[in-house]
């Protein structure tokens, strides 16, 4: 874990247990409230956006790894190559076949529901 993920984590708790203490006690000092009214929201928002972006990049890393390994096998996602006559699917170069290679397993007719 990062020291910035920590700190995320301190601001997020030290929030709530401001909050409970407005909550449970009743205090409510001009400094107290302009910190839990003002800028608690404000580091919440500026955590959030922070988070954001940090998963965003996580995606973007992801899909980097996928294209490069893409590129590298000269495969498709799944591991063969595209075949024509599929359906098209949102994966590039992956072409859905209409019918598909594993046959879809026999359902049990014993119904326990009597």
């Amino acid at each position: 874990m990062e020291r910035n993920e920590i700190i995320e984590q301190a601001v997020m708790i030290a929030i709530i247990v401001a909050w409970l203490v407005r909550i449970f006690t009743g205090y409510d000092a001009p400094w107290f409230h302009v910190l839990i009214y003002y800028a608690a929201p404000v580091a919440l928002v500026w955590i959030l956006v922070v988070r954001w972006r940090r998963v965003h990049e996580g995606f973007e890393y992801s899909r980097k790894i996928v294209d490069a390994q893409h590129q590298a096998t000269g495969a498709n996602i799944v591991g063969r190559q595209p075949q024509t006559g599929g359906r098209p699917s949102p994966y590039p170069g992956v072409i859905i076949p209409d019918n598909p290679e594993m046959p879809q397993m026999p359902r049990d007719e014993d119904d326990d529901s009597e």
